[in-house]
């Protein structure tokens, strides 16, 4: 069985966005304790309203600058949210669900974190929510695996750092920063090194210790479909986990 599959990506280059000042910051509590921020003072005998979120693309406009015209408007318009969304759900199959032996026994060992399923499995149901931040720029991720054996679900945070890029928190402590690549119909994300993260701080994980090479590929097929693959690879074992399926953004 081939777990990997490779994709060649460019260097990055070109100057990065410049992030708010506080992008850097992350939201006090954890990513589901997050409430929204009231926008303004509240004039008397009225319900305080609570600040608008901003947009989903949002977060992508500020991470990839000028190349975000090179996107396809597919991928543009599915992170897109209008007006009295409070999220985008995206909904389908995973059909396919990898993991070595090695990639399995990882994921047992960091399932406090809840971050990679140990599963091996085809035509999983999955469903991806993705929520803006209301104290900066930045989205609440919350995917969901329906296994037959279980109900896998785990949450993350990804926000701008100080130099504009994008840093994902995940549960556990543990962090990754995150490079983006813009190819013909498809947006890549790729992991640019690891970091532990604890109230604010962050310290920078040895690459001996890094779980491998995270890479995403959200792959346009029409305005209504798209294909998700994802692999992780470590520089010593190999593939250790491979994940592909069809999805679509659920309406209304």
């Amino acid at each position: 069985m081939e777990l990997l599959q490779r994709i060649d990506l460019p260097a990055p280059t070109g100057a990065r966005a410049v992030a708010p000042a506080t992008a850097d910051r992350p939201a006090a509590g954890r990513p589901e304790e997050t409430r929204p921020q009231t926008q303004g003072p509240a004039t008397a005998g009225s319900d305080t309203e609570p600040a608008a979120a901003h947009d989903l693309a949002a977060l992508l406009k500020a991470a990839l600058g000028p190349r975000w015209a090179l996107l396809h408007p597919h991928i543009q318009a599915r992170f897109a949210l209008a007006d009295g969304q409070a999220q985008a759900e995206y909904v389908g199959d995973m059909h396919q669900v990898r993991c070595t032996r090695l990639g399995a026994l990882f994921a047992r060992l960091i399932r406090y974190a809840r971050v990679l399923p140990h599963h091996n499995a085809d035509d999983v149901p999955f469903r991806f929510d993705v929520e803006p931040l209301r104290r900066e720029l930045g989205w609440i991720k919350t995917r969901t695996y329906h296994f037959a054996q279980e109900i896998f679900s785990f949450r993350s945070r990804m926000t701008l750092g100080a130099g504009g890029e994008l840093l994902e928190h995940f549960g556990g402590g543990l962090g990754m920063r995150v490079r983006l690549e813009v190819l013909p119909n498809r947006l890549v994300f790729v992991d640019d090194g690891y970091f532990l993260h604890w109230r604010g701080l962050r310290l920078p994980l040895p690459q001996l210790l890094w779980p491998g090479r995270f890479v995403l590929v959200h792959r346009d097929l029409d305005a209504e479909q798209f294909e998700v693959c994802i692999d992780v690879a470590h520089p010593w074992f190999g593939p250790l986990f491979h994940q592909e399926g069809r999805f679509q953004r659920m309406r209304g």
